[in-house]
């Protein structure tokens, strides 16, 4: 055996052993959606965009916690006087698009008065899709909102210098949504 078989079954077994590992933690993603991260990116944006267009034509789905209190389904009057009477408030919005939860708006008001804001635009198989990070609801459109966008197995495909990724109201699927049990 000479020294070029040797290397080409040593590259061989590596090569094996890489694509085994790949194919494992690739497990649930499909071709279209192992590509060059633009492409995805490019993608879930526009994806999005057409959730962003439908929802302003749909009702929102309230939800409220107090405090540490659980979850609610709520009015906007009760996020308004939720925001006014208690310390740490949260409140959530979220949408619908043909019967799939797929867009939310998550606030977080904490004792301080600091606020935090998240838009979670998931896709109609309710994984996560992009997240956008900013202090108020308006703002989560802006520019300078933070933002990272993840594959449907959970990886991160890419985010912003910025962007927060212990940030606890990032949900990697609807179902993960510490109210989704309460939602109509």
């Amino acid at each position: 055996m000479t020294v070029r078989h040797v290397l080409f079954g040593v590259a061989l077994a590596a090569t094996f052993a890489a694509s085994a590992a790949s194919s494992f933690a690739q497990a649930k993603m499909t071709a279209s959606q192992m590509v060059d991260p633009k492409i995805l990116v490019a993608r879930i944006d526009a994806n999005c965009a057409v959730f962003a267009n439908a929802i302003k034509s749909q009702p929102a789905t309230d939800v409220v916690r107090r405090g540490t209190t659980v979850w609610k389904l709520a009015s906007d009057g009760d996020i308004a006087v939720a925001e006014k009477t208690a310390t740490v408030v949260s409140y959530a919005k979220v949408w619908k698009q043909s019967g799939n939860y797929v867009w939310a708006h998550v606030v977080t008001h904490d004792a301080k008065g600091d606020a935090r804001a998240s838009q979670l635009c998931f896709r109609t198989d309710g994984s996560l899709a992009r997240v956008r990070q900013a202090t108020t609801i308006a703002s989560l459109n802006a520019a300078s909102a933070r933002q990272a966008y993840y594959n449907v197995d959970g990886s991160l495909i890419r985010k912003s210098a910025a962007f927060a990724v212990d940030d606890p109201s990032i949900y990697k699927a609807v179902r993960s949504l510490p109210f989704f049990k309460i939602l109509p």
